[in-house]
């Protein structure tokens, strides 16, 4: 097939979690003969016509402020959507649009589709759920000692629980916290020097961490508003970290519904399981 996929950044731009779960899964898409056009927030917009076979839409917060984008994707004949976060920067009658007219919207967890229907309401009846795809010949449990210090993962922000962090580590001095981390919030980073028994590393090249995941006992991660899979999580639970979190994190649901091997298999196959469905659309 002759496939566009639209999504705000690529992972040239940006190697985010939606980016690194959007490589992997075109990278299949071309191992299977699929010839993959991407529209970034810097394409041309002459890449937008109607000769494409399929055309799968992803993250759009910056891409919906193009003049007329949402409607061309409502009005395309075979148009799938991959949803990755909380969709909130669409306006109520822009986003039902979006995912009335698609033939299939992908969620990453149940918990993730049940966040939606809860809040815009039950009319994702064409939706299915495949979870991040996640390499288990990269994230695996080596079985080294580890060390029994607390990790935070990922970028630093009140609504990903880092404010918790601190609380935590001030709380409990005798306890060792490592921030693999980053953030645009200068106070944020001022109270990882500040506070004695955090560890600062900065932000890790995202091929040192299966070791970083392998070196240490326990993950901490307490969102304050809900995760749809968080693929730093389940790297470490791939890894065989114990997780210290709530119960806003679509994966730790995913976990608890379907066992620890069975989600090792999901996210293994979830860019094959992405194509097998698509192709029978």
């Amino acid at each position: 097939m002759r496939v566009l996929w639209v999504s705000d950044y690529g992972i040239k731009h940006n190697k985010g979690g939606a980016q690194r779960s959007n490589a992997l899964i075109i990278e299949e898409g071309i191992r299977r003969g699929h010839s993959i056009q991407e529209f970034n927030f810097d394409s041309d917009d002459s890449l937008l016509h109607p000769e494409y076979d399929l055309l799968v839409s992803s993250n759009l917060e910056t891409l919906c402020k193009k003049n007329r984008l949402i409607e061309w994707l409502t009005t395309f004949p075979k148009h799938v959507r991959v949803e990755h976060d909380s969709n909130r920067y669409l306006s109520p009658e822009a986003r039902k649009g979006l995912f009335m007219s698609c033939r299939k919207a992908y969620f990453l967890s149940k918990f993730h589709l049940q966040q939606f229907i809860n809040s815009y309401g039950d009319y994702f009846h064409n939706a299915e759920i495949i979870p991040d795809p996640i390499d288990s010949n990269v994230f695996f449990d080596k079985g080294t000692e580890r060390e029994d210090k607390i990790l935070y993962v990922g970028f630093m922000h009140p609504l990903k629980g880092t404010n918790l962090l601190f609380s935590e580590a001030i709380e409990n001095p005798d306890k060792n916290f490592v921030v693999a981390g980053w953030s645009d919030m200068p106070t944020l980073l001022q109270n990882c020097d500040r506070i004695p028994n955090i560890e600062f590393l900065g932000k890790v090249d995202f091929e040192e961490m299966p070791n970083l995941y392998n070196k240490y006992k326990t993950m901490f991660y307490k969102p304050t508003f809900y995760e749809p899979y968080c693929r730093s999580v389940a790297e470490a639970i791939l890894c065989g970290m114990e997780v210290d979190s709530n119960g806003l994190i679509g994966c730790l649901h995913h976990l608890s519904e379907v066992g620890k091997d069975e989600m090792v298999l999901q996210c293994s196959k979830a860019p094959e399981s992405f194509w097998e469905s698509v192709e029978c659309l």
